[in-house]
């Protein structure tokens, strides 16, 4: 079985071993601090928080969110992405505050057409999801919409661009996480990131996320969690930094190689890529294609690639697919199209070319 992502850590495993060895098992460590320095300092972000988990970093979106901006009242979020997302609004803010997007057929996105973002609600604030690594202009949005709050949800989208900054690092959001889950480009098994350029956001999420303790020992300031990123997991983090460039050279190598292993059946047009914004750079995290006019089911495909011993996902669920949020009303047929005929492919950073070939080979053969 090619299976749809592994990872890759048997280089990057020396600085966790010695945490371990050194009896620095928490969040208290050298590591820490210097993964997060080294990570701030790589994307450019002026500061950055690590955290357990990335779901953990999407909801102190909206922490900070009611923290900078308490008065506003509607929250636009995309349909087709990762439940995450939606959960981490949910925790604070109340469903009728949230509203649908429509979503974009050829990015996947959500529709970012300049009549559309015209059109959304003041005093409101929009979730954006970079699907699949295909980063949204959020720049652009926000000339377009000044008056917008946007936050990102960077986890699929880390070490993406746009307008040759690093996606979640402008100063059109307020603020934006990752995560370092163990099927990302950078990965620490569970672990993420909180990202803003926001000085007063930030010391506020740093005392939010390790429990609001004050400089008093045991006296706590705020209504706060524990989402702190142990110093083991800052150790993989940490190696695998000091050699991302090569991390990513190889992935972008690996998204290369489908695209020209694809092409035939582009030019026929059975399948269709993912269109990028312009002024963007897509994240090399996971490869994925659209059959058009795919008959079978989900079911039925997932089925057919594992009988030939391929490992594939579908694309995310219309959000009132889900139990929790049935009553969310969704009119949008492209987000019905999107999910039954996008599937993603293995693109472990472990691929080698004749696994690649034989992946494509077997689409083919679907087609």
């Amino acid at each position: 079985m090619i299976n749809i992502y592994e990872p890759s850590i048997d280089k990057y495993k020396e600085s966790a071993i010695n945490a371990i060895k050194e009896g620095w098992i928490s969040n208290h460590g050298k590591l820490v601090e210097l993964a997060n320095e080294k990570l701030k300092s790589f994307i450019n972000s002026k500061h950055s928080i690590l955290m357990s988990n990335g779901t953990c970093a999407t909801h102190c979106l909206f922490l900070a969110l009611k923290f900078k901006y308490p008065n506003i009242n509607k929250i636009y979020v995309p349909n087709n992405c990762y439940i995450a997302a939606w959960n981490a609004v949910l925790m604070e803010y109340n469903i009728k505050q949230i509203e649908l997007m429509k979503m974009d057929i050829n990015t996947w996105n959500i529709a970012t057409d300049e009549e559309y973002i015209k059109t959304l609600n003041e005093n409101a604030a929009v979730l954006i999801v970079h699907n699949l690594g295909n980063v949204i202009n959020v720049p652009r949005l926000k000339r377009i919409r000044p008056d917008l709050i946007f936050v990102e949800d960077n986890c699929e989208g880390m070490f993406g661009k746009y307008e040759d900054m690093f996606s979640g690092m402008s100063e059109s959001s307020l603020c934006s996480s990752c995560s370092f889950y163990g099927n990302k480009i950078i990965t620490t098994g569970e672990g993420g990131a909180f990202f803003t350029q926001d000085k007063s956001v930030y010391n506020y999420m740093k005392s939010v996320y390790s429990q609001g303790m004050s400089e008093t020992k045991y006296l706590h300031n705020v209504y706060a969690y524990n989402y702190r990123m142990t110093n083991i997991e800052a150790g993989f983090l940490y190696d695998q930094l000091n050699d991302v460039e090569n991390i990513l050279e190889n992935k972008y190598k690996i998204f290369q190689t489908y695209d020209n292993l694809l092409e035939g059946l582009v030019k026929l047009g059975k399948i269709k890529l993912i269109k990028k914004e312009e002024n963007t750079k897509h994240s090399p995290w996971i490869y994925a294609l659209r059959i058009l006019d795919n008959t079978k089911t989900i079911e039925e495909t997932s089925e057919f690639f594992k009988s030939n011993n391929i490992d594939i996902r579908p694309f995310f669920y219309p959000i009132n697919a889900h139990e929790h949020l049935k009553m969310v009303e969704n009119d949008d047929e492209t987000s019905y199209v999107l999910n039954k005929e996008i599937i993603m492919i293995p693109s472990s950073p472990n691929i080698t070319y004749e696994e690649q070939k034989l992946v494509v080979d077997v689409i083919y053969k679907f087609i």
